[in-house]
């Protein structure tokens, strides 16, 4: 199957997830800090399926602090970042504070079944957001 296939495959399997799971999760905004779950799970680098957009995760630690990198493809600078729980899910949380990146956010949850982080990018400055993924890198 050749990438530009593989691609819209994945997008419309992780559309499909968006509709039946991610929406409800979103209108609900309270959560938890992890405690339950493996969220070291989560630890390593993250290419978004649309562009050119990274993800590293380091430092997970038991309170929900986290360290993240974010480049596109160059370093953006990230101003606060944790995770939490939300119905059964890791959730992560990312702001980013740069030149045309002040206040945009990452919402997104970890989905096990498959190797993805998928929700919401804040894009502050246009004032709009857009459904993700990221998967994860090997090697």
């Amino acid at each position: 199957m050749n990438t530009s296939r593989r691609i819209v495959y994945l997008l419309l399997l992780f559309t499909t997830i968006f509709l039946t799971i991610l929406q409800p999760i979103h209108a609900e905004e309270k959560s938890s800090p992890v405690t339950e779950l493996d969220y070291g799970i989560i630890t390593g680098e993250w290419q978004r399926t649309d562009g050119s957009y990274r993800i590293r995760i380091s430092g997970v630690q038991v309170n929900g602090q986290v360290t993240v990198e974010y480049f596109n493809p160059s370093p953006i600078h990230v101003e606060h970042a944790v995770i939490t729980t939300r119905k059964g899910l890791i959730k992560l949380f990312i702001q980013l504070q740069d030149t045309g990146y002040e206040g945009s956010t990452y919402t997104l949850y970890y989905y096990k079944e498959k190797n993805a982080l998928a929700g919401f990018y804040y894009q502050a400055v246009m004032d709009t957001s857009y459904e993700v993924i990221f998967l994860r890198k090997n090697g």
